[in-house]
């Protein structure tokens, strides 16, 4: 029987980096060309800024349904309506789980860090994307060129979900698998405005009464575009919310070098 330090993924390393974050402005109009919409469509991913990232660690794979399923066990909370239920179908047991709220999100991530001694957290959005752009602005976690075999999108034509890690040709410069499509992710970030600032309170796991509760999503599906798996894309959610679209995978910090 597997233990639950047995089914944690892999974590690749993030190593302390600038970020050129989002878009740059002057690129807006060619996105309304290229993918329809207008020009504001694409305008909260702009301006493009540098930001600091400190090291950390990023799950290679989102959360699966057999890991999940340790916490539904465990905690008696609810089980994803799509299991049809409290445990997930033998032959989904490596696919990532979806149907999880930002709120049970969270909740997984205090738990299981008491059962395997890792401070475990959702990412931020400026982490998510530093460890799917690395050191340059690559437009997906590969390189510039759209590629529909790279990702489980639309175009892609897969029709569902893959099981994690089904694309590894498409790592980003980090390792990490899966940035782009098959499910969106769940980040610890607020809906705010660029520039992003890590510390103004878009971060914090309690919002202030006067915020927006939105928390921002990354990656695309696979039943969207592929231009909604971009690196920079952003949509959001209220974190009571959950779709069959949705998951999330772990990240925790390293330590800082001398």
């Amino acid at each position: 029987m597997k233990q639950i330090r047995d089914l944690l993924p892999h974590f690749c390393s993030i190593p302390h980096g600038i970020l050129q974050m989002g878009t740059p402005n002057e690129q807006l109009s060619d996105l309304a060309r290229r993918f329809g919409g207008t020009r504001e469509s694409y305008a909260e991913e702009a301006p493009q800024h540098p930001v600091e990232i400190a090291a950390f660690a990023l799950a290679q794979v989102p959360v699966t349904n057999e890991l999940y399923a340790q916490w539904i066990k465990h905690s008696g909370q609810r089980a994803p309506i799509v299991w049809h239920g409290s445990q997930p179908p033998a032959e989904l047991a490596a696919y990532p789980v979806v149907d999880v709220t930002w709120d049970e999100a969270v909740a997984f991530c205090g738990w299981l860090s008491g059962e395997v001694g890792l401070a475990l957290r959702l990412p931020s959005e400026a982490e998510w994307e530093r460890a799917a752009r690395g050191d340059d602005t690559r437009i997906y976690p590969w390189g510039d060129d759209f590629d529909p075999t790279l990702m489980n999108i639309k175009e892609s034509m897969r029709g569902g979900l893959a099981p994690v890690g089904s694309y590894p040709q498409a790592a980003s410069p980090f390792g990490v698998y899966d940035l782009a499509g098959n499910i969106w992710e769940w980040t610890n970030s607020l809906q705010k405005s660029y520039p992003y600032v890590a510390d103004d309170g878009r971060e914090a796991l309690q919002a202030a009464p006067e915020a927006d509760r939105r928390r921002i999503m990354r990656g695309g599906c696979w039943g969207n575009p592929g231009h909604f798996a971009r690196n920079t894309c952003r949509f959001r959610l209220p974190p009571e919310r959950s779709t069959h679209l949705l998951g999330f995978r772990l990240a925790y910090n390293l330590p800082k070098s001398d």
